[in-house]
Order: structure tokens, then sequence, then C-alpha cells
């Protein structure tokens, strides 16, 4: 590296705009407030005290305890009831304290307290540090002992939703907690002094790098990394020294990096990132519930919410992925293509035999030498599509979301689930190797004429649906009547850019139907899902962030049963006429003037 390559750099006006970025200021950033978990309870007991002076009353307080009701593990916690009938009550007589000491010497992290209405609430706040033995016990043995009679409710608050010790304890995500701030910074800035929201503001940026990426900044750290890989690769291993020992040096290059340590950081681990991105954004918007998964940097991988029931079979190598019999991960092939690969592990012999062999039974061509007792892992699907451009990280994760719901890879997941269930009676359907491979014609062409009809029995115009070759999708008039109120998309989507749509993804033996939320601007669809929430519709927890594109509310898969018109139209009315579609629907109509 020469003089010529630091001038290159520091004059690539991407570099710039990139460092302005990741050097904006934060008060909090300066303070290091980030890394110290004591500093993170300071804060939340400012915000949680009703009385404090950030004139917020007690809005962050209920709206923590809201998010307790919202958090589906809690719903078989012991104390859930107790939580709604909090809500009724005023919480304006609270008091939080912190750093409580116990009879054991140890140090409640957060308690609030009301008198009148007899409750306490304790929190557990674990930023970065894990829980210590007996920790959780102690704390709530000491309050049930403090406060005899009154109503406790042990909250466990973490980074990542970490699972508790002490099954008494509810569980709640800093996910959560910027969720809250979130929604104050969107609708209550009017409320709160500058120094106030500029505060609040402040904080809920640190939250958010914890949790959201920012795709702008990723695509610029991308470009500039390509654009200087050897550059950037040695100020990276020169830079990561400099604090280690003292330096007394002088010169262009030391000032360099001094001067652009943390941005030559954020190249170094964003820039040849975009897979794994890529990947996340696909988990996002393919999955409701939750999924097993690893964002790696080159073969991020998963399991299929279908195939969980792999869990009951004992793995040899427990190490083994995501320490489950079974795995599917993306990776870039040598040929510049994405490849979908599912993979079955070192499970215990006979029942690997026994997987192998029900593979056959449905089709699935199985390697002789794949059934031997020393053979571990086994590739029983690969499919490949072509990328374009490997830098667009909308593409990759369109890609991977049209490999996951390729008829191919939906009929396997049907197939394999059944195995797992000890179902056998899936049809032998011989697998096609690629996306654009497909020899089943017909069952496609059935299915568009027997939608065309359902539309038009529907009376919905031919110029309020589509049809393709992987997908069907349509809108109702209440759509264009929300469209009219919240606005277009804030990017194409589809083909109506509108709030909501019906899709369709349908293969051979099945129908997997959708109804999805689109990118509207940012404020009127948080303010959306807030009310969909309200209304008891439940979605995916990253429907309520401003930076959520789309977000499914309801989904169903329906099996084909046959091909003739009759039959495939009684599938779209079943699916259509689902009890839990059309409370949807007729909520949507009741939130209509809302907006």
């Amino acid at each position: 590296m020469n003089s010529r390559d630091l001038l290159e750099l520091e004059n690539d006006s991407k570099f710039h705009q990139l460092n302005q970025k990741v050097n904006s200021f934060n008060i909090l950033k300066v303070l290091r407030l980030e890394n110290h978990e004591i500093r993170h309870s300071n804060v939340l007991a400012w915000l949680l005290n009703p009385i404090e002076n950030h004139q917020l009353r007690e809005y962050v307080l209920r709206k923590l305890l809201e998010h307790l009701i919202l958090t589906e593990e809690n719903s078989v916690n012991p104390q859930f009831n107790q939580v709604e009938k909090i809500l009724d009550y005023s919480m304006m007589d609270c008091h939080v304290y912190r750093e409580v000491k116990t009879d054991k010497n140890r140090f409640i992290d957060l308690l609030i307290v009301n008198q009148q209405y007899k409750y306490v609430i304790l929190i557990e706040n674990k930023f970065y540090a894990s829980e210590s033995i007996n920790q959780l016990d102690d704390y709530l043995s000491f309050i049930e002992n403090t406060f005899q009679g009154f109503t406790i409710i042990p909250v466990y608050l973490t980074l990542d939703g970490e699972e508790p010790s002490n099954p008494n304890y509810m569980v709640l995500t800093y996910e959560r907690i910027e969720s809250i701030l979130n929604t104050i910074l969107m609708f209550y800035e009017d409320q709160l002094s500058n120094d106030v929201y500029q505060f609040i503001k402040d904080y809920n940026q640190i939250l958010r790098e914890k949790f959201y990426t920012n795709q702008e900044q990723i695509l610029l750290a991308i470009e500039i990394y390509r654009t200087h890989k050897d550059t950037i690769d040695t100020l990276f291993e020169t830079t990561s020294s400099l604090y280690k020992q003292l330096h007394f040096e002088t010169g262009y290059l030391f000032e360099f990096m001094m001067r652009y340590k943390d941005t030559i950081n954020y190249i170094h681990k964003h820039g040849q990132n975009i897979l794994s991105y890529s990947f996340e954004k696909f988990i996002e918007q393919q999955f409701q519930e939750d999924v097993i998964f690893n964002a790696h940097p080159t073969v991020p991988n998963f399991l299929p919410p279908e195939w969980n029931s792999i869990s009951k079979y004992q793995l040899r190598e427990p190490n083994y992925w995501l320490g489950k019999g079974i795995v599917v991960w993306f990776e870039q092939t040598k040929d510049q293509r994405l490849r979908l690969i599912a993979e079955l592990g070192p499970i215990t012999y006979t029942n690997r035999l026994a997987f192998l062999e029900k593979l056959e039974q449905v089709g699935i061509p199985v390697k002789e030498n794949s059934k031997l007792e020393k053979a571990r892992y086994t590739r029983f699907f690969t499919q490949k599509v072509d990328i374009n451009k490997w830098d667009d990280m909308d593409e990759l994760t369109q890609a991977m979301l049209d490999l996951y719901n390729s008829p191919e890879f939906t009929l396997l997941r049907s197939q394999v689930a059944n195995i797992l269930e000890g179902k056998i009676s899936v049809p032998k359907i011989k697998m096609a190797t690629s996306v654009t491979q497909d020899s089943s014609v017909n069952y496609k062409d059935y299915i568009q004429k027997a939608f065309r009809k359902w539309m038009e029995l529907k009376a919905i115009p031919n110029t309020h649906y589509r049809v393709t070759a992987r997908n069907l999708s349509f809108k109702i008039p209440l759509f264009d009547q929300y469209k009219e109120r919240l606005g277009e998309t804030r990017e194409k989507w589809w083909w109506d850019n509108g709030p909501f749509l019906f899709w369709i993804n349908y293969n051979e033996v099945e129908m997997y139907f959708v109804l999805e939320v689109g990118p509207i601007e940012a404020d009127k669809r948080v303010q959306l899902m807030e009310s969909l929430q309200e209304q008891g519709i439940t979605f995916n927890k990253k429907g309520l962030t401003l930076d959520a594109k789309y977000t499914r509310i309801f989904s169903k898969t329906v099996a084909i049963d046959g091909y003739n018109e009759e039959q495939l139209i009684d599938v779209f009315d079943t699916i259509y006429n689902d009890n839990r579609l059309k409370e949807i629907l007729e909520k949507l109509h009741l939130m209509l003037d809302e907006f």
C-alpha cells in the first residue's frame, strides 16, 4: 500500500459520505453508554418513572407491560393474567428503584413498586452479561418475602429474548424497548422538550444499531470495499493494533488511520457480508413465525419451520450446523449463481437410514454410499438460480424467496414434513434440478384457468388481478379505499403498489395463500400496523418498525385434490372463506375510518 492508494480512498466521495454517517454525533456514544449494562438500566429507570422530567408520565411503563402481553412466550406464564389486570390501574403512583440490595448482597437492577394497588415489577437487565447462578431465584425469593400480599411481575430483559432459568420470569427484549421509543419519536415530538427528544433519539439510535441494519450504509460499504479492497484490508489489519499500545508516530499514514479508524472497521465488517444481510431480509419477509437460523456471511443457514420435528432425532455430532439433524443453506457458486442446499446430518444411524429410505419412497434419489453407517452428511436437494448483480441486496433476497417458494422446494418441504411426522402418503414426483426447469406445465394451465374463472365469479375485474407462472395475485375494493387514504408504496411492490394485496404461490399438490401489507410510507405503516395489533390481528413483531416493508397478516396452505375447474375453485373458496381471514377483513372494514 502506498500514498496513492490512500489518496484514492480519501478522495472517493462515497468514502466521505459513509464516514459522515458512521461518525455522526451521538452524545451517548461519546459517553460509551452502549457498552455498559448499568447505564442502560439508568436510562430505563428514568424512562419508566412516571414522575420524571421527560413529561411522558406513565406512557413508557404502560407500553412495557403491554409488550409483555404481546410477547408470545409469555402467554403461558402464570402471571400473564395479572399483567392484564395491572393495565386497568393508574401507574402514576409507581416508584422506581435502582440497585436494590437483597439479603444475599446482590443488587436488583430495577424495581417498580405501586403501594396503592399492591404490585411490584422486578426487572433483571442483561444487555451483554449472562445470568449468574441462582440469581433470578434469589431476586424473586427476596421480593416475595419483602412484599407479601403483592402481585409480583418478574421480568427478564435481554437483547435477544434469552430464556430465563426461572420460568416465573416473563421475557422481554430490547427490541421491544426500541419499538416503544420509536413510537414516541414519531408521535410525541411536540409534547417533549428539545433536550428530552434528542436524548431519546440518541438512545433509540443505539438500540436500532443492535437490531436493524442500515441498508444504505451497507451498500456504500460494499461498493467502497470492492473498489478499494486491498487498501481496506491492509488498513484494517494495521488499525486493529493502534490502541493496544502507545504510539508516538507522525506522518500521513498514521494520521489517516487515526482519523478514519471507525469507518475502516465498518467497511471491513460490512463490505463483504451482503449475502448475510440479504438472508436476514429473506427471513423477515418469508416467515411469520419464529425460525431457527444463522446469518453466516458465506453460508447463511436455517431450518424450515415444517421440519422442526427433526429435533426428536439425536445427533451424533452436537455441533453440526444449528444443532439439528437437517439444515438448509444458501451459497454463491463458482459460476456466480445462488444455490439452495438441503442436507441430512449425522443423526443416529437407524433413524438416518430410515429417513433416507423414505426419501427414496417419495421419489427423491439417494446415493447408496449415503446409507452406509460411516456416512455423516447427505445432500438430498439442490437448486440454483442466476444472479445478475451480486451487489444488489434486493435481487439476492428475491432470489432466495424464489428458491424457497419454488414448486420443487415447496413440494420437498411437504414431503420431508410428512416423513418426519410418520406420513408417507405423499405422491412420488420427480424433482427438477433448477428453478427454470419445470416439466409440469399442465397443472399450471388448469390452476391459472380456474383462478381466472374464480375472479369472474367474485366479480373482480381483470385490472385487479395478475396471473404468472409462479404466483396469482388480486385485490378487492377495500384495498383501493385504503390506497386512497394511505397512498402508494414507497417503492415498487407487485403491480398495484397499494397497502394490501392477496397473493398465492402454487405447485402440483398445494396452494399457499397470503394477505400481505406492503411498504407504504413508514409513519403511516407503523400507525396501520399498531391499529391492526390493537384489533387482535397477529403478525411478525418486526412489522411494527419503521424499516419494515412486507408483513403477512394471514397465510394458509391448502392441498389440491384434483385439477378439474370445479375442484380448484373449491380450493380458492376454501381459502377465501376461512373464518380467520373473514375476521381480519371485517376488522379492516371497521378500521378504515381511522385513516
